[in-house]
This record gives C-alpha cells, sequence and structure tokens, in this order.
C-alpha cells in the first residue's frame, strides 16, 4: 500500500510548530506544558494515557494503543525538553515562535526533537486513514522529560520505577533520517589539586595548586585512547572547566577542572576510573606534596544494538521504501535515552528521527518539512511491518 497519500502535510506542520512554540527549557524542564497539550490528543487518538511524575515533579507520559491481543509492542520514545534557547536577540526569528519560512520551522526543539514526536504521531494518524487492519499488536510512548540533563527525572526514573515492557523500541532522536544503532557514554568527573595558601610575595611558603593542576592536566592528556569502534572510532577525553585561585597577590590553595570522557560500549567505567586514578597517582609518586579527589560528577553508559537486529533492518527497509536508497548505518557521539532501553530493558532499539544533526543545540535551530513528511512516512510502514510479523 502507498501510504504518501495518507500523509497530511499541514496538519503535520501544524502539530510541529504547536509543540515548537510550548517553552520546554531544560533547565527549569517545564516539560508539563507539552505534556497537558499532548495528553488529550493522544486520547482522542485511541490511546490509554497516563501521567508519572518523578520524585522531583517532572511530567512524563505513557501513552498505549492496542489492536486485538496478543502481539508484539512497539515503543516509541521522545523527550519533550529543550536545551535554553539563550538571548532570543540573537535569533533570526523568535525561539519559540515556530516560524515557518521557505520550506523550514524554526524554533529550539525544532529538529531535538519536537519533529520526531510529531512525525511519530501523525505516522500512526496516516494508518489510521489508510484503514490498514493491524490484527494484533501495541504501541506505547514515552514521552518523556529531562534528557537533556542525562534523563535522571525522565527515562531514569521510569526505568527505576520497572514495569517497561516492550519487543523493540524507536528514539525519535534527530538522525538524518539515518538508522542509529550505537552511542557513545559520557563520564563526568570533578577533579581538585589541593595546596596551601600564601603571600604571592613568599610563594615558597605556600604551595600552589594551579601549578601542580598542570601536572595534573599534563598527565590526563598522555593516557593513549587505544581502543576503537568502527562506527564512534575512538573514545574521547575533553577539559571543559578550570577554576582557581581567589586573588593575584595569594598563593592559590585549591584549583579545580571537570572532565568528560566519553566512552565505547566495549569501554566500562570501573576501567575508566582506574586509569585516571593510575596517572594521578604516579605524580602523586614523584611529587610529595602533591594532592588532589576526584568526584563522579554524572555518568550516561554507552549503548549499542546488533546491526542484525529485526528493529534495525525493519527501520533500513522502510528508509529504502521511502527515500528509494538503502541508508548506512551510523552512531552518535552524543548519548540518548536508547541506553535505557537497551542497557536496562534488554529492549532491542533503533534511533531514527527527522532532526538534522548539525541543528542540534544552535542558535536559528530548525527542521525542514519535507524531512518531517518521510520521517511519517517511514514511521508508519515501521509500525506496520513490525506490528504485522509473528513474534
Amino acid at each position: 500500500m502507498n501510504l504518501q497519500r495518507f500523509i497530511r502535510k499541514k496538519e503535520l506542520v501544524d502539530l510541529t510548530t504547536r509543540l515548537v512554540q510550548l517553552p520546554t527549557e531544560n533547565p527549569p524542564g517545564n516539560e508539563k506544558v507539552a505534556a497537558q497539550f499532548l495528553k488529550p490528543l493522544l486520547s482522542l487518538m485511541g490511546f490509554r494515557v497516563k501521567t508519572l511524575l518523578s520524585p522531583k515533579g517532572r511530567w512524563n507520559l505513557i501513552a498505549e494503543r492496542r489492536w486485538g491481543k496478543g502481539g508484539r509492542t512497539l515503543i516509541f520514545n521522545g523527550h519533550l525538553d529543550v536545551v535554553p534557547a539563550g538571548d532570543p536577540s540573537q535569533w533570526k526569528y523568535p525561539p519559540f515562535r515556530g516560524k515557518l519560512h521557505k520550506g523550514r520551522i524554526y524554533g529550539r526543539g525544532a529538529s531535538d526533537m519536537k519533529s520526531g514526536i510529531a512525525s511519530f504521531i501523525h505516522a500512526l494518524s496516516m494508518i489510521d486513514r489508510s484503514k490498514t487492519h493491524l490484527h494484533q499488536g501495541a504501541v506505547i510512548l514515552h514521552l518523556v522529560s529531562d534528557e537533556e540533563s542525562h534523563g535522571h527525572q525522565g527515562m531514569g526514573f521510569l526505568t527505576r520505577k520497572g514495569g517497561i515492557r516492550g519487543d523493540a523500541a524507536l528514539v525519535g532522536e534527530p538522525s538524518d533520517l539515518h538508522p542509529v544503532i550505537a552511542h557513545k557514554g559520557a563520564l563526568w568527573l570533578r577533579i581538585s589539586t589541593l595546596g596551601k595558601s600564601a603571600h604571592s610575595a613568599r610563594p615558597h611558603w605556600g604551595v600552589n595548586a594551579i601549578e601542580k593542576m598542570t601536572k595534573l592536566i599534563h598527565q590526563i592528556n598522555l593516557i593513549p585512547m587505544k581502543k576503537e569502534h568502527p562506527l564512534l572510532g575512538k573514545p574521547t577525553l575533553s577539559i571543559g572547566t578550570i577554576r582557581g585561585g581567589t586573588k593575584i597577590n595569594i598563593v592559590p590553595d585549591c584549583c579545580e577542572i571537570e572532565l568528560d570522557r566519553r566512552m565505547l560500549p566495549a569501554e566500562k567505567k570501573e576501567e575508566v576510573l582506574k586509569e585516571i586514578k593510575e596517572r594521578l597517582d604516579s605524580v602523586k609518586l614523584q611529587d610529595p606534596l602533591f594532592q588532589y579527589r576526584m568526584e563522579e560528577i554524572d555518568f550516561a553508559e554507552p549503548s549499542e544494538v546488533d546491526p542484525e537486529e529485526e528493529i534495525a533492518k525493519i527501520g533500513v527497509e522502510a528508509i529504502q521504501k521511502v527515500m528509494g536508497k538503502k541508508p548506512p548505518l551510523r552512531a552518535f557521539s552524543g548519548f540518548t535515552d536508547s541506553r535505557f532501553y537497551i542497557n536496562h530493558c534488554r529492549i532491542p532499539t533503533l534511533i531514527l528521527g527527522p532532526g538534522d544533526t548539525n541543528q542540534i543545540h544552535t542558535r536559528d535551530e530548525s527542521v525542514e518539512v519535507e524531512a518531517l513528511v518521510q520521517a511519517a512516512h517511514i514511521y508508519a510502514q515501521i509500525v506496520i511491518n513490525y506490528l504485522s510479523r509473528k513474534r
């Protein structure tokens, strides 16, 4: 069946625009307005919708729609929060206007990832209009909060709560409509060097923590990144912040850096921490005045699914049918909520969405209308193909 004729472009554009117009910036994380907008819409489409508030009061929606008895369950995940827009005067159009101009919708979250949510919802409307008879199976939507801050109040909360069941999942993050099967993890650390303050006219009376930090940074940058992934390449390490000293004429007694270590699926957090600690301990052996402390700020696991997983194959088939060309499998250097399904729920997951990865978190973020249309068509094809096959 040709599903394309069941696309209603204006309806799809309107839904995407409405979602972009809702200011769900994180922080503070006002996902409530988006959840309240989507809940009645999904109810009208035949979904049974539940609202789950995290311990910090963040809104998460779980919506389920079933056809017949038994069959398979496909989960779709989308996050309702967006990163802060920053200074609106720096944008070509106001970040929460949802401006449509020359075939693109502009606004914060247009690409990451309200377009993916709108396209999937529209895909289900397409299936209804086509009168495709799905004999059995279910679609569950997880429309969650807090993904932009590691997902602790969103998918992390739902995972800890338990009860997530499904045979496969789709995460609608922006992927340029390419199938993504892996992403790096992120280990964030805070490392401090400790010294002794003194008057800068008598620096030998003190211990300069900034000078000690230069030794620490040098050793960290010598850590070899030996492992390599066929899609993700090598792991990375980046020092993102540094703070030290209180006044020019005081020997600083403390210096602090924050470090971002991106991890491959084959790497373990304990191994990475051990590797960093060994480097720092080697400095301490050479310098008896060297003291440091290290603490974990946050951690997001890497994740990966086998390219032979059925959901990956069905995704590739659907993209090829709609786009006319078989797409290559890809990976993300950033992390997504797919890690909760893959690592904790043991649910094979494909990342696939209409947004442009070059638009993520940028000023003048936008999404192409044609990408929305293609995504809706691809999603509809995936739902039909996946639920029509037996376990």
